[in-house]
């Protein structure tokens, strides 16, 4: 069974198999949100970059996201400060908004048309044990300097005991953001393949590196690799 997102959008490009020997810059093993990000980055500053994915775009943990783009993990920052400090729970907290603002920003310049919207996030309690973990994350947010606001009601069809609210929070289509990022890349001169499973990573004589799939090899001068899990072992490999 698909997710929504996958069952909502139709792909209208065409990203085949990679089937003849390339050099790059850059080789980026994974097209989900975190590899084509950084192809577009590497694209807007100038360097060649092949993406290679074993499926479809984004078919994988991107297609099946539950599409928030929150500052907001659960009950998170509470954690990060006893076992980390305020400092560093600031910091995660306001890479995090970054984050919101650079999604948006990319969309604004590229006009992705991706559904994007700004929306009210919400972590909540439907008993008053869990009310006393709300309450104490919140207290802990405030102390930070984030603000977030208590609140009874959170436009649920149930009752709750109590929710924690960050506002200028977001949710978009990942899928149609994906191929736009796609588009972008391409029209740098990137180069993306789907259907391309890489089947082995290997430094060669020269310090580049040899990514093979079945049917071609990249010789690349670097490589980031973008997969849901690692597949190379990193014990007795390093990709520096």
């Amino acid at each position: 069974m698909n997710s929504l997102w996958l069952d909502s959008f139709k792909n209208t490009e065409n990203y085949t198999s990679l089937s003849r020997d390339l050099n790059t810059d850059v080789c980026v093993i994974g097209a989900g949100i975190f590899g084509l990000s950084c192809a577009y980055y590497l694209t807007k500053l100038g360097f060649n970059v092949v993406v290679l994915e074993k499926d479809g775009i984004g078919e994988k943990a991107t297609g099946h996201t539950t599409a928030k783009i929150t500052s907001q993990h659960n009950l998170f920052y509470d954690y990060l400060i006893h076992s980390y400090g305020k400092k560093f729970a600031s910091d995660y907290l306001q890479a995090n908004e970054s984050a919101i603002k650079n999604i948006k920003q990319i969309i604004d310049e590229e006009k992705i048309k991706c559904d994007f919207e700004y929306q009210n996030s919400y972590v909540y309690a439907t008993n008053k044990t869990d009310l006393k973990a709300i309450k104490k994350e919140a207290a802990s947010v405030e102390s930070i300097g984030f603000p977030c606001d208590f609140v009874t009601k959170a436009g649920l069809p149930f009752r709750i005991e109590g929710a924690i609210c960050f506002k200028n929070q977001a949710q978009f289509h990942p899928l149609k953001y994906l191929h736009g990022l796609c588009y972008s890349i391409s029209s740098r001169s990137g180069k993306i393949y789907s259907n391309s499973v890489v089947t082995s990573v290997e430094k060669d004589i020269d310090s580049t590196y040899l990514v093979s799939t079945p049917h071609a090899t990249v010789r690349s001068k670097y490589v980031i690799v973008a997969s849901h899990y690692p597949f190379i072992n990193f014990p007795r490999f390093l990709l520096c």
